[in-house]
């Protein structure tokens, strides 16, 4: 328990630490269990332990929760594209403009957007080229769960 305390102050000394230097804007958490969170470091995540929890909220929202034991690694990145996210949705598949485009799908597929407690909000079936444009910004502002046949994401509609 000593070792993961140590990790999780470390991971707030390095946090402060690139936030003054200003070259990177995004904490990446990787879990034990294949998900990974990334979080923009401009909408200053709280990071917080407590009995082995360690929970990342931006605002009112919980970003990941989580036991110590279960975070595999932490990186930061100057660029949010730059993570095991472009290896799980491809290359094109990215957040421009209020819109989620989700690119090597199987055309016919269909994807969801979901809120946090899990009332479907939009679909979005894959067109011919594979790629589905998701569009964000009829939603409003907020964390949304975007899934696809292959994977599933949570993407924050600024």
């Amino acid at each position: 328990m000593k070792t993961l305390k140590f990790y999780f102050t470390l991971l707030a000394v390095l946090i402060a630490a690139n936030m003054k230097a200003g070259n990177v804007q995004y904490l990446v958490l990787d879990l034990a269990n294949g998900a990974q969170t990334v979080v923009a470091l401009q909408d200053q995540p709280v990071i917080t332990s407590n009995g082995g929890e360690l929970k990342v909220m931006v605002g009112s929202e919980v970003m990941v929760s989580a036991s110590l034991g279960d975070v595999a690694k932490f990186s930061f990145s100057e660029d949010a594209t730059n993570t095991a996210l472009k290896e799980v949705l491809g290359e094109e598949s990215r957040l421009e403009e209020g819109h989620f485009y989700v690119a090597n799908a199987k055309k016919g597929d269909v994807v969801r957007v979901y809120t946090l407690k899990g009332q479907l909000v939009a679909t979005q079936p894959v067109g011919d080229n594979g790629v589905a444009d998701v569009d964000l910004t009829t939603l409003g502002k907020g964390l949304f769960i975007v899934k696809s046949a292959k994977t599933s994401i949570k993407v924050m509609n600024k």
